[in-house]
């Protein structure tokens, strides 16, 4: 191990270009071929709008596995040839010779097809060796946990659940224990290609005859590159998370100054990571050398190296202070251009709604006269709520299908009456001060806010409604407050219905994540989940003509961000904190506006002062 590090600190300065010119190559390849897979596996499916369910499904069928597989393979064959140049270079010493990046680079594309036959059968064979264990798994899984839902059996954990983990823990270590074996005989199949000749074909064969006896050694040797490599990156994201903390302030009375401390926390951010990961391969190749060196044949690998190594010095680009400026100035203006891009994608004037979710539920109980007239006191311009039908088919105001979160009852609300939630306290839990908020009916909260605040009505479904769109409407109607009003559901069906009953009616679709062509969707505006709200999903909303709202967003950086790529409407439980961000971006330049979007990369949620 002090061989392979006194071999990275004779070479490091080139290693880490080379190792950052292949990283540059993985990015500009494997970018827009995941994007192309994505499209194709969408057209494959023959449904142009996938949702949550839908993308699980796409991706455990054979041809979303395949996708994967392909992906994947690409990536590793990428870093398989960054190991071609970087054992290059290594190599130099030996043989007295200087190899630059760039002859590392053309020494690479002289081997890249021997290495790439190597780096196939590699996968081939690790997909055939997993393939058993895999079958073996599903069959548990359909035999011990199909019975019934998959939520029973994390939540009550039965004998069979049991069973389960005991068998696939038992199978994980197995398969893991043949992998590791497996690894460590291949571990010189490609410096045995690229010193000694040795045809891919037979690379494998003559790697494991080399290394047999010798694989503890081995072993021991990635483990402690592993462990060293584990533990830097652990050091120094704890490193950089401290610092951010340190410069970001959990309570600010400006996202200027929130911007300005948060492009200097990702700035340390992107360097440090960069540098370990450049670390962490370059160092892995000096181990992988210093182990061929250990079981290398002598002299064979010297004379055929030293030719290719001639050879591409030969052809090779020198790389000058002016060259070197030229690039450099290059790489600002595409970066340049790139920013100036982004920035076009933040608005400088903000139109957005603040839906308080459920009423300003942070600071009254959920979907109470109490949260709703808090709403409306916070500036609010649209209050959300959730509605349901009682027994005696009253349209009442509740979120959940039983009273067990509120108020510690399991009465279904399709089994109680109208006088029976009058006996019902949702608001001690809460707060003693609410001990008197009662479950409302639609047609009382209609009757608060008209006139005062637009209502968002979420038409809940758990089976046991039976006409809830018409009596939704005919409460509504009954108001003449069908202008004041928007509706949603989770349920296809149900928003199909309520816009055939009232075309002219404002409805739409609610979902944690969609994904494909969102023209396609049977609806007047989409709620997302503020996780899965990307600049493109917004823009392709906006040219079908879709308004996009996104929930639940609860810190001034998120809300700053969704605000930021486009959205129409942000369903908060904290709408007087919305208020005041909207406030303070209307000071804050384009720029800055930006760094605050580039917050969430570091987790960060301060809190902005109200005003």
């Amino acid at each position: 191990m002090i061989d392979a590090l006194r071999d990275f600190r004779r070479s490091w300065k080139k290693l880490a270009l080379t190792s950052l010119v292949f990283k540059i190559i993985a990015v500009v390849l494997l970018t827009p071929l995941a994007g192309l897979l994505f499209r194709f596996l969408i057209m494959m499916s023959g449904t142009p709008v996938l949702t949550d369910v839908d993308l699980v499904y796409l991706f455990i069928r054979p041809l979303g596995l395949g996708c994967v597989i392909v992906a994947g393979a690409l990536w590793l064959g990428i870093i398989a040839l960054e190991q071609t140049a970087l054992l290059g270079i290594l190599w130099t010493k030996p043989l007295e010779q200087r190899l630059g990046v760039v002859g590392a680079l053309r020494f690479t594309a002289a081997n890249a097809w021997a290495v790439i036959q190597v780096t196939a059968r590699i996968i081939a064979l690790t997909l055939l060796t997993v393939a058993p264990f895999a079958a073996v798994a599903a069959v548990v899984y359909l035999l011990l946990l199909t019975r019934y839902d998959i939520n029973y059996y994390l939540s009550a954990r039965p004998p069979a659940f049991v069973a389960a983990l005991g068998i696939g823990a038992v199978l994980l270590v197995s398969l893991a224990a043949i992998l590791l074996r497996l690894f460590t005989g291949w571990m010189l199949a490609i410096p045995l290609v690229l010193f000694e000749g040795v045809r891919p074909s037979e690379s494998l064969r003559h790697s494991r005859q080399r290394t047999h006896g010798h694989r503890k050694t081995i072993l021991l040797w990635i483990l402690v590159w592993l462990l060293a490599t584990t533990l830097l990156t652990s050091v120094v994201t704890s490193v950089v998370a401290v610092l951010g903390h340190l410069l970001v302030p959990d309570v600010t009375r400006s996202l200027r100054l929130l911007a300005v401390t948060i492009g200097i926390t990702l700035m340390l951010w992107a360097v440090a990571n960069l540098a370990v990961n450049l670390l962490s391969t370059t160092t892995f190749a000096a181990v992988l050398f210093r182990l061929y060196q250990r079981h290398r044949v002598s002299g064979l690998a010297e004379t055929r190296v030293g030719a290719a190594i001639d050879s591409a010095n030969r052809l090779g680009v020198r790389i000058t202070l002016a060259r070197s400026m030229v690039a450099g100035i290059a790489g600002i203006g595409i970066a340049s251009s790139v920013g100036v891009i982004a920035l076009r994608s933040v608005r400088l004037e903000d139109e957005v709604a603040i839906m308080a979710h459920r009423g300003a539920s942070a600071a009254a109980p959920e979907n109470t006269m109490a949260a709703f007239r808090q709403a409306i006191a916070d500036g609010a311009d649209w209050i959300e709520l959730d509605v349901q039908e009682t027994a005696d088919g009253e349209v009442v105001v509740l979120h959940d299908s039983d009273f067990m979160k509120l108020a510690g009852s399991k009465l279904k609300i399709w089994d109680a009456t109208r006088d029976d939630l009058q006996h019902i306290d949702i608001g001690s839990r809460f707060a003693p001060e609410f001990k008197d908020e009662r479950v409302p009916t639609l047609g009382e909260v209609l009757d608060e806010c008209k006139g005062k605040i637009g209502i968002n009505i979420e038409l809940k479904y758990y089976g046991h409604e039976k006409q809830l769109e018409q009596r939704v409407v005919d409460v509504v109607e009954s108001r003449d407050m069908a202008s004041e009003v928007i509706a949603m559901s989770l349920k296809r069906d149900g928003v199909k219905k309520l816009k055939t009953l009232r075309p002219d009616w404002k409805v739409g679709l609610l979902m944690s994540v969609s994904v494909g062509d969102v023209r396609k969707i049977e609806a007047d505006f989409l709620a997302i989940n503020a996780g899965y709200a990307g600049s493109g999903l917004v823009r392709a909303a906006h040219a079908s003509g879709k308004d996009v709202y996104v929930w639940t967003v609860n810190d001034a950086t998120t809300m700053s961000t969704m605000i930021g790529r486009g959205v129409d409407g942000l369903l908060t439980d904290r709408p007087a904190l919305a208020r005041a961000v909207l406030d303070q971006r209307a000071e804050m330049s384009g720029p800055e506006r930006l760094l605050i979007e580039l917050a969430g990369i570091l987790g960060t949620s301060p809190e902005i002062v109200e005003q």
